[in-house]
């Protein structure tokens, strides 16, 4: 009995023993199980970013590596634009732990301006895809070490090196050469995204713009290991960046520093051509700006400029003007083709013009006329009246059909972006744009240069080179490698110049330009002192005021500054062989022969002294 007992109680104690063991083993299993769930949701939720962060950045990278921008040359080698080595701070967005306290302290060490900050930020909105930001550019050796010195010791902080473009002449080529800018959104929506996938820097203006995908070439890259805190561990393979190509030009720098020189204390433009092959020699617009500073310095301008008058503005290829006097040529030239006059009769030309039934005077830049003139005298003297005649004469259809074999109302097709195609006023183009209809003093007007036309500086270059050949045109082009594709309906205006006028009209329009820088009582005679390189010319008076019907006379001592005429001079040199076209137009300083044509001559000489020499 006692035994039975025992045994029975022994198996009791047993029992209990493995209940409070697997009770216990239960309880540390669920314990242990909660501390795992409350570990998984740490990592998972509380402390997601900053694991995420390193499993990402603790990888494979792909670093794009950026081309070298091609060279550019002026026609004899020389260098006008290349790339040098610019250093930046930049922050890796992802791998910043505080942006902020970084930010204070790359400022305490390298002395970042709150303009640079700024921009930071500005960049950093607007350009969100990307992940790492410039701090502050243009680094110094000095900035660069101390940096590269506690940069272990920030997450996300970098240094950077990139090509920064250099405009070796800076201001004297700035409209022509142009600018590089940072890419924008702008710029976006309308790049390649392959080739220019990472690009930050592209062609803003002039030949950078027109050439970018030249100059650009193409990109490449590196892949590398980094690890958590974004410093690179090894490469393990790259793809070579190619350079862009190089490019020459057809500018002579020389010659553009001295159109630079001539123009620069003025608002203008000077635009300098090779009439036998359309080459541009030079090309000026003036304010100008410096191109090294204005972008990649952030350096900007009065922004209360109106477009027209910012140096940014290029004058030569956009500016709009009318054409005033030096459009005379053009119009006794078709006035010899439909022959309504008699180019040798002479006919009195007094102070003023009136159509008949109409008492409205169309008044002559000399008060009191020009007395008897015949076509050539009223080419050498710019006399207005005799031009109000012929214009009458022609009457408009025929005004604007001629001169549309010039390229008047038509962009010239040269090589730089954004070129204004002037305009070539016609009974249709008012009636579409304005929803008038023509009148007849529209039409007397236009046969001195002023009313609705309206005309660039290069356009007036083409034209005159035109004159200059008797009837071979030729476009401009500034890239030496560049050529245009001719079209049947150029061709076709061609074919009518050289074959439907006859030598004598030429040599009769030639003849008589020659005489305004040549004859003494030529416009541009006193203003041209030398005459050695044989140059023909006309000169232009662009009213920017008209004088009421009262006035008998213009009396510009009082006037402002904003109202004064432009100046106007078209020419070319030598006469026999026609090697330089030159048009000049300087803005509010009186009279073509006073301003533009001096400064068209002396360019001229210049130039043709120049290649004689050497």
């Amino acid at each position: 009995m006692r035994k039975s007992s025992t045994k029975y109680f022994g198996r009791y104690k047993s029992s209990t023993t493995f209940e409070t063991r697997f009770t216990l083993l239960l309880s540390i299993g669920f314990m242990l199980f909660i501390l795992l769930l409350g570990r998984l949701y740490y990592l998972q939720v509380i402390n997601y970013k900053h694991y995420n962060t390193l499993s990402e950045t603790n990888r494979i990278k792909y670093v794009p590596t950026l081309p070298k921008r091609g060279m550019i040359f002026d026609r004899t080698g020389k260098l006008l634009a290349d790339s040098d080595a610019m250093y930046s701070v930049d922050l890796s967005l992802s791998e910043v732990d505080d942006l902020k306290s970084t930010i204070r302290a790359m400022k305490s060490l390298i002395g970042i301006s709150e303009k640079d900050i700024a921009d930071f930020y500005s960049r950093k909105d607007k350009l969100k895809r990307h992940d790492v930001v410039t701090l502050k550019n243009h680094l110094t050796d000095e900035e660069v070490a101390k940096v590269l010195s506690v940069r272990h010791l920030y997450d996300g902080v970098d240094i950077s090196a990139k090509l920064l473009r250099h405009y070796v002449y800076d201001n004297a080529t700035s409209h022509i050469i142009g600018t590089v800018g940072a890419v924008d959104r702008k710029d976006l929506r309308t790049l390649d995204k392959e080739k220019y996938k990472n690009a930050e820097f592209i062609g803003k203006t002039g030949i950078e713009k027109y050439y970018d995908k030249i100059l650009y070439g193409s990109a490449g890259y590196k892949i590398i290991e980094v690890n958590a805190k974004g410093r690179q561990v090894r490469e393990v393979d790259y793809n070579k960046a190619t350079s862009g190509k190089d490019i020459a030009l057809t500018i002579d720098i020389e010659l553009q520093k001295y159109a630079y020189e001539q123009l620069k204390n003025y608002i203008g433009a000077v635009v300098v051509l090779d009439p036998r092959n359309g080459e541009v020699l030079s090309l000026v617009s003036s304010p100008t700006f410096s191109a090294n500073s204005l972008l990649w310095k952030n350096k900007t301008y009065n922004q209360n400029f109106e477009i027209s008058s910012s140096p940014l503005f290029n004058r030569a290829s956009n500016g709009l003007y009318s054409p005033a006097s030096t459009i005379k040529p053009f119009i006794g030239l078709s006035a010899l083709y439909h022959r309504v006059i008699n180019p040798n009769r002479m006919i009195y030309a007094g102070p003023y013009f009136k159509l008949e039934n109409s008492e409205r005077k169309y008044r002559d830049w000399k008060p009191k006329g020009h007395g008897y003139v015949d076509l050539a005298t009223s080419i050498i003297q710019s006399c207005d009246v005799y031009f109000y005649r012929l214009a009458d004469l022609l009457g408009i259809d025929r005004i604007s059909q001629f001169l549309e074999n010039f390229q008047f109302g038509k962009v010239t097709g040269i090589d730089l972006p954004n070129e204004s195609a002037g305009i070539l006023p016609s009974r249709k183009w008012k009636d579409e744009n304005i929803g008038r209809k023509w009148t007849k003093g529209e039409t007397i007007i236009t046969g001195i240069g002023q009313g609705y036309m309206l005309v660039t500086p290069l356009q007036l270059a083409v034209a005159t080179s035109i004159i200059a050949n008797k009837g071979k045109i030729i476009l401009p082009k500034i890239n030496s490698d560049f050529s245009h594709n001719i079209s049947e309906k150029l061709l076709e205006k061609q074919e009518f110049l050289t074959s439907q006028i006859s030598d004598e009209s030429w040599e009769r329009i030639q003849k008589s330009m020659f005489d305004v820088v040549n004859q003494s009582n030529g416009t541009a005679y006193w203003t041209t002192r030398d005459k050695k390189n044989m140059i023909s010319g006309k000169t232009g008076t662009v009213q920017v005021y008209a004088l009421s019907q009262d006035d008998d006379e213009r009396d510009d001592k009082d006037v402002p500054k904003h109202l004064k005429d432009h100046s106007l001079f078209v020419g070319y040199a030598p006469v026999d062989d026609p090697k330089i076209v030159v048009a000049t137009i300087v803005e509010n300083v009186g009279s073509g022969s006073k301003y533009a044509a001096p400064i068209s001559a002396n360019i001229i000489n210049y130039y043709l002294d120049k290649r004689i020499s050497e």
